[in-house]
């Protein structure tokens, strides 16, 4: 008689049991290129607007996305998280903090969107989604580094620049 445990059986009624598994690709262009960036430190929100505009470059959507960084602000993945219109795009804080908390090494995050028009400025829902992200990123000790706009050519806006972020989190 054998005394080892009986593991249940699947029925009709059962529950199926998924595993998570996470694959990174290599990002591609509209052309199926590679994209890359430089392997900068991501360290003042100029040079990460100026790394990572390219990356929503084109779009004629609201392209909202987050940048998982190394200790060191390295970048280690980029996560497209919405496409909306012309005008505005959908954001939950699931869709910005599970991409990075399952990212493997990051510490820090950047969420990044574009403004179609052009004009980077920041509307009343940008400001309210900052300060609701800036709450999450604190809550599960992820310092939200910053959050970019970016519009025609170089110009952008960085919440932290601008001073609403608060003081860079210390290490």
């Amino acid at each position: 008689m054998s005394t080892a445990p009986r593991l249940p059986t699947a029925t009709a009624r059962g529950h199926r049991v998924r595993e998570l598994v996470c694959a990174y690709r290599p990002l591609r262009d509209t052309f199926g290129r590679v994209i890359g960036v430089p392997t900068l430190v991501l360290s003042n929100p100029r040079l990460a607007a100026t790394t990572l505009a390219p990356l929503l470059a084109d779009q004629s959507v609201e392209v909202f996305a987050v940048a998982c960084l190394s200790a060191r602000h390295r970048l280690l993945a980029w996560h497209v998280l919405s496409r909306g219109t012309r005008s505005a795009t959908p954001v939950s804080m699931p869709d910005v903090f599970v991409p990075a908390c399952l990212t493997p090494g990051t510490t820090a995050v950047i969420v990044v969107h574009n403004h179609p028009s052009g004009d980077p400025t920041p509307s009343a829902d940008d400001a309210a989604l900052t300060r609701r992200l800036q709450e999450a990123a604190n809550i599960l000790d992820l310092p939200l580094l910053d959050h970019l706009i970016v519009g025609e050519g170089e110009r952008y806006y960085s919440f932290r620049e601008a001073g609403r972020l608060g003081p860079v989190p210390s290490r």
